[in-house]
């Protein structure tokens, strides 16, 4: 049976599919539109408070980590699950297969978490990218101090393991 939070991502990766095509394929709106859009909306809440724009700056870009990272695990599970319903696939193509859908989603899982508790602990918004051995923290956030810093790299090597690099990123409204 599927855990809770196995449905809820898979049910958040499936929005993000059908969203991603919807706009891709909408005839009515060019992307330029879209971003011309955008523009303005930044430059009118700038003449009205200019921290916003950069709160949502940040949060723009933290929102497109987040699909990159969704992309790249949707990727890798239409791959698995083609090895898995190929004729051609020996058992044990199959069971790495599984194997590597079961590691991916406990992986996922675990960003999620560290994600919560890195929120928890008083920053807007974080997300954890994790690739092989490197983990990504993007945290919203103007300062980091060193402490900050460490107990964010402390947690994440409680969550998803030591062994691995950990890096943190924050200030992203200026990059």
């Amino acid at each position: 049976m599927l855990k809770k939070q196995t449905v809820w991502l898979l049910t958040m990766l499936s929005l993000i599919v059908v969203l991603s095509v919807y706009a891709l394929t909408a005839p009515d709106k060019p992307a330029s539109s879209l971003t011309n859009q955008q523009k303005n909306q930044s430059q009118a809440t700038a003449g009205k408070n200019g921290a916003a724009v950069t709160t949502s700056a940040a949060d723009n870009k933290l929102g497109q980590i987040e699909l990159d990272k969704a992309d790249e695990r949707s990727q890798l599970q239409k791959k698995y699950e083609g090895v898995i319903a190929s004729q051609k696939s020996t058992a044990e193509q199959v069971s790495a297969a599984y194997d590597n859908m079961e590691s991916m989603k406990t992986l996922a899982n675990a960003e999620m978490m560290l994600e919560d508790v890195i929120q928890s602990k008083g920053y807007k918004n974080a997300v954890v990218k994790t690739a092989g051995s490197q983990v990504q923290i993007y945290v919203d956030a103007k300062n980091l101090t060193d402490q900050q810093a460490n107990g964010i790299i402390r947690l994440a090597n409680e969550y998803l393991g030591a062994g691995r690099v950990v890096s943190v990123s924050y200030n992203l409204s200026s990059k």
